[in-house]
């Protein structure tokens, strides 16, 4: 068994490493093609700057306008020159990109005017006025401005096409090894709770039978030794399997704890991501990308709720509890208070008999079983009726039981015992089917029971069944389990 929870706990540990090392890949290779896109338009600014009105033109113009200003020719000469570096430099970060770039009508630009600023000592010994200077060395610089403009395009467009293509893929990523992840969890729990059952249905079988062997011995005196030894036997096996199923529970309490408990902070981690990403490529992302965000997001949730009464699931097991006398009144209006949002939402009615019974009971675990009974008949209400909700206790001199009656949708009395268990649900509707199991984990707790009166279409009936402690004792008692 130890070797399987290993395994089991490797495969967890690897979809969670598997979800963040896809979503920092994402960030580092969204973060490459930024940096791209940043150094190209850097370079094309600085590229314009030199063959612009503040770089070769400017310089190549006030040569024309100024020939006894020797410097404007020098400095037109140096600015060809870096020209030249930097549209070779653009190129090739285009080519990286693009896979091929030639600035053709931009390098004969260049290559005009450097000719030209050779020639032109020549043409002013001719002693050409600056309008015939002008007009003899005009060059049409028009396709190369054009060329190098949708080279910049051409290049941006494929950037926000390589960004598109990353972020879809990423989300494909993503929401699989999600899927994965919580298949793989449901999964677990699924596989120890079965396999606790197993043990206990087992055990309930041997004390079975341990009964009828006392029954039996009462019948014949004469096979009385025979049988002492046989059921001597059996309660030496009976204590074997009770330890065993006690270590096993231990060890199946402490593994939902751990479970649940580590799997919170990746949880946190992949929303905290995925709400980034939706927030900062909102602009970019299509609806189909919008709506797997959405689900990503809306599946951690889940996990996250799944989690957290598990965990609450594990720690009602596990604890002591102080038993004292309630008042119910008290409780079902503070959690009347929690579900105010919900109850006003569906638009229920609860009406609460006057003179409710007290009860001895936990306030805390009491308050918890009480809430999710509520909040059970509020998730599955029949939504062609308005919903009312009937609060009222019984008592006898061995118990005081709290019944909370609905008009909801019912349950099929075939499916009554079915219900307590863990991850069972006869519904689409959301939760996550370990609500009932907790109130039936409570009453266990309090040595008490949880009944149900329900048919399919007619409401359902959970009664909560506390045994009365003697009025002498002390009025604080703790119950260990």
């Amino acid at each position: 068994m130890k070797s399987n929870n290993i395994i089991l706990a490797t495969l967890l540990l690897f979809f969670i490493s598997l979800e963040i090392f896809i979503a920092l890949n994402f960030v580092a290779k969204q973060k490459d093609i930024r940096q791209s896109r940043t150094e190209i338009y850097a370079s094309l600014i600085e590229l314009q700057n030199q063959i612009g009105y503040v770089g070769l033109i400017h310089n190549f113009k006030n040569a024309i306008l100024r020939p006894n200003e020797p410097s404007y020719r020098e400095n037109a000469f140096e600015n060809y020159r870096i020209a030249k570096l930097l549209l070779s430099k653009f190129e090739r970060q285009g080519a990286l990109i693009l896979g091929e770039l030639n600035m053709q009508d931009t390098r004969n630009m260049l290559s005009a005017y450097n000719e030209h600023l050779l020639s032109l000592p020549e043409l002013l010994d001719k002693e050409m006025t600056t309008h015939e200077l002008d007009q003899f060395l005009r060059y049409n610089d028009e396709p190369s401005h054009i060329e190098i403009t949708l080279a910049y395009n051409k290049i941006t467009l494929t950037l926000e096409a390589l960004m598109t293509d990353l972020v879809e893929r990423s989300l494909k990523l993503s929401l699989i090894v999600l899927i994965a992840l919580l298949i793989t969890l449901v999964a677990i729990v699924r596989f120890f709770f079965k396999e606790q059952q197993h043990k206990l249905n087992k055990s309930n079988a041997l004390n079975i039978k341990m009964e009828a062997q006392k029954t039996e011995m009462t019948r014949s005196q004469a096979t009385l030794v025979s049988i002492m030894k046989d059921l001597k036997k059996e309660k030496q096996q009976a204590n074997t399997l009770n330890k065993k199923l006690i270590n096993k529970n231990k060890e199946m309490e402490q593994f939902i704890y751990t479970v649940s408990h580590d799997l919170k902070s990746p949880l946190v981690t992949i929303s905290a991501f995925t709400q980034q990403l939706k927030s900062e490529l909102l602009s970019t992302l299509t609806e189909k990308q919008v709506h797997r965000l959405t689900r990503i997001i809306e599946n951690v949730k889940n996990m996250e709720s799944l989690l957290t009464d598990l965990l609450d699931l594990s720690r009602i097991v596990q604890q002591t509890i102080a038993i004292s006398q309630v008042n119910v009144q008290t409780i079902i209006e503070e959690q009347c208070r929690v579900l105010e949002e919900a109850i006003n939402e569906s638009n229920a009615t609860i009406n609460i008999t006057d003179n409710l019974n007290t009860v001895d009971a936990n306030p805390r675990l009491f308050g918890e079983a009480l809430l999710n009974l509520l909040s059970n008949a509020i998730r599955y209400r029949n939504p062609s009726v308005p919903l009312v909700i009937d609060i009222y206790t019984q008592q006898t001199l061995s118990s005081t039981t709290i019944c909370v009656k609905d008009n909801g949708i019912g349950i099929d009395p075939k499916y009554h015992e079915l219900v307590f268990a863990i991850f069972e649900r006869l519904s689409t509707t959301d939760g996550s089917g370990v609500g009932l199991t907790i109130v039936k984990t409570i009453m266990d707790k309090h040595k008490g029971k949880v009944l149900i009166e329900s048919t399919l279409g007619s409401g359902s009936c959970f009664c909560l069944e506390f045994p009365n402690i003697d009025n002498n004792k002390n009025d604080d008692k703790t119950v260990n389990s």
